[in-house]
């Protein structure tokens, strides 16, 4: 419920964001307003933090956001990064050697690299899944293409992205190994373009970043929105877990309640009605 030390969490893509990527002015004013007043808000994405701040800019946030699946945790204010956590070193290069060769599979690896984080990818083996990421994302200053394997340092990848389509995914999927304490696997349709499939393995959850944060601000209550597998994690350490209508039906069984989409301002209506009870209860 919202109320006093109530912390909000809420995804970005499929949940705040409506189909075509944008923040109506509905929600935009709901948030600011509640905000304004004095509520905690933020979000948790697997965007980076120049993707999400571009499509959130409208928003008064003031709260630290978590970008990367939580891997990254940035101060909105001045845009740097409070923290980062980094994937272990060993499951990167395992996951190098399953991909070796293939022309079906290739990873875009996020990693920091002078001082900052960068999309690298090896520039001889761009598969259909890289040329699309490749494709959307022209001038984006996190571009890193790499000749060889060895020019990526192993220890700083803190975010792996493979796009394709789901049978190479799903089997590859399957030959890692469990993902290791803290870490996060997850196998998705793009809800942007049908058809294709993204793995990505993420040295965070949306669920410890949510934790850490909730600690800081000595929230007495977290309420976290989400619509996808990787929001799962989240919603387990929620006191209330709120699906969208378009969430994943896994998301939405596990949800406490299901709430409008993101095509009708699902969680800016249900701040602004719960907000205007004094019982929390909307």
């Amino acid at each position: 419920m919202s109320g006093p030390g109530a912390l909000l969490v809420s995804d970005l893509d499929g949940t705040l964001l409506r189909p075509d990527e944008t923040l109506s002015a509905f929600t935009v004013g709901v948030i600011n307003d509640y905000i304004a007043d004095g509520g905690l808000f933020t979000y948790a994405t697997a965007r980076s933090y120049a993707s999400a701040a571009r499509v959130t800019a409208p928003l008064r946030l003031r709260l630290p956001v978590m970008t990367y699946g939580g891997a990254i945790v940035v101060d909105p204010v001045t845009g740097r990064a409070r923290q980062a956590r980094f994937l272990p070193a060993a499951l990167v290069e395992e996951m190098f050697r399953l991909t070796d060769g293939s022309r079906l599979v290739q990873p875009i690896v996020y990693a920091i690299r002078e001082g900052r984080d960068r999309a690298c990818w090896l520039a001889d083996r761009v598969t259909p899944g890289v040329a699309n990421y490749l494709r959307t994302r022209s001038g984006d200053p996190r571009l890193l293409p790499l000749s060889a394997r060895a020019d990526i340092d192993v220890a700083a990848v803190f975010y792996v992205s493979l796009i394709g389509d789901r049978q190479p995914l799903q089997e590859l999927f399957e030959q890692l190994p469990a993902a290791p304490d803290g870490c996060h696997f997850v196998l998705a349709e793009d809800i942007y373009a049908a058809g294709q499939w993204w793995l990505e393995l993420t040295a965070c959850t949306k669920a410890a970043a949510v934790a850490a944060l909730k600690a800081e601000v000595v929230a007495a209550t977290v309420t976290c929105f989400g619509d996808q597998l990787n929001d799962l994690p989240m919603f387990a350490v929620a006191d209330t877990a709120l699906a969208v209508a378009n969430a994943a039906p896994e998301v939405r069984a596990a949800a406490t309640r299901v709430i409008g989409a993101n095509t009708d301002d699902g969680v800016a209506r249900w701040i602004a009605a719960t907000a205007a009870h004094d019982d929390g209860v909307p």
